[in-house]
């Protein structure tokens, strides 16, 4: 797995997501999403009027609709109250209780306020009563009935809040682990130790006058060194092709610092094809390199998975610090997708690509 994927794998989770939950996340549809709100209620609200005078809608005529906005500024109101109100007040300060007991008597009133309404608008008009009784326990039973609808459908709203919230929190925590994983892997990343460039640079100096060439050669490398660790490898993905001319020209350097080393590179397969996190292989040779005449270096590519060789001329120990660095870079570059093997002599490494 690369890293631009395990990076952005989670973004691109929530970036892919439905356009329903889209709908009501993202701060682009507030105005579309408060408007659907007002639409349901015009509708919600009318209806209930409608039935509640049906009986009466001629003799009404255009107050009826005076009714019905009434009503729906009512209900409008309490549904932001609680929105704006009693949810950051409340219930996101853990008043649970306070919460619930305050919302359920608001929603209470609103039945209560409707039957209210009806017997005063059908007395003050001398219309007919549709309801016999008004202390009729039947009547009770009918509002409790619109206020369990009712308060169902208010925290609904609330659990909608609640979810915005919440995914709100999970992309933050989701932003500051992926900039943790980019520090970690940067503060990780293999590169050109402070003491091969010292020593290189020492070798120049003494190779100036005795042998320009040389110097010049050594020049060289160096810059192509250090050109492709600032530069190339600003990418998350470099071709192996590219890998491999990096640990060659680190390797002509090496061999232009020591005279005596030995070294070799061997590639089987197509490297071009196959991308991977860059300077990976630079911290398993550098640990090699100290004090040792010869260094064999080779690379697999097979369908699915890469493998890389190295074996030294003499026994090089590997400190417990050195194998945790390497060992946690490649748990965040490819956590489950690699083995590596870290023995005096040999090391290996196997990585399966991405089909």
């Amino acid at each position: 797995m690369y890293l631009c994927s395990i990076i952005c794998m989670e973004m691109e989770k929530l970036d892919n997501k439905h356009f329903v939950y889209r709908f009501f996340i993202e701060p682009q549809y507030r105005i579309w999403r408060h408007l659907l709100v007002v639409i349901t209620l015009v509708i919600i609200t009318f209806n209930q009027v409608f039935i509640a005078y049906e009986d009466v809608s001629d003799e009404l005529g255009y107050r009826i609709y005076l009714i019905g906005f009434s009503s729906f500024i009512l209900y409008i109101a309490t549904l932001y109250l609680n929105y704006f109100v009693l949810v950051p007040q409340l219930f996101f300060k853990d008043k649970y209780i306070t919460y619930l007991v305050v919302l359920s008597l608001m929603v209470f009133l609103l039945p209560v306020f409707a039957l209210v309404e009806e017997y005063w608008v059908r007395s003050a008009l001398s219309l007919p009563h549709r309801i016999s009784s008004y202390t009729n326990p039947l009547i009770l039973i009918d509002s409790l009935a619109l206020f369990v609808i009712t308060i169902i459908c208010f925290l609904g709203s609330t659990m909608i809040v609640l979810f915005r919230r919440w995914m709100a929190g999970k992309e933050r925590v989701i932003g500051l682990e992926n900039e943790h994983l980019k520090s970690e892997v940067n503060k990780l990343k293999g590169q050109v130790t402070p003491a091969f460039l010292s020593k290189t640079l020492k070798k120049i100096a003494s190779e100036v006058k005795r042998d320009p060439q040389k110097a010049t050669e050594m020049l060289m490398l160096l810059g192509q060194l250090l050109r492709y660790q600032l530069y190339d490898c600003n990418r998350d993905r470099v071709l192996l092709r590219s890998e491999i001319t990096f640990l060659s020209n680190f390797l002509a350097l090496e061999k232009l610092n020591n005279d005596r080393f030995v070294y070799s590179i061997h590639t089987e397969g197509n490297p071009d094809n196959v991308f991977l996190s860059p300077m990976l292989f630079i911290p398993l040779l550098q640990y090699q390199l100290d004090d040792i005449a010869s260094l064999e270096v080779s690379f697999q590519v097979e369908k699915g998975s890469l493998f890389f060789y190295c074996k030294s001329g003499e026994d090089r120990w590997w400190s417990q610090n050195e194998r945790d660095s390497i060992q946690r870079r490649f748990e965040l570059l490819y956590p489950g997708q690699y083995k590596l093997t870290l023995d005096a002599r040999i090391t290996e490494l196997r990585i399966n690509l991405p089909e």
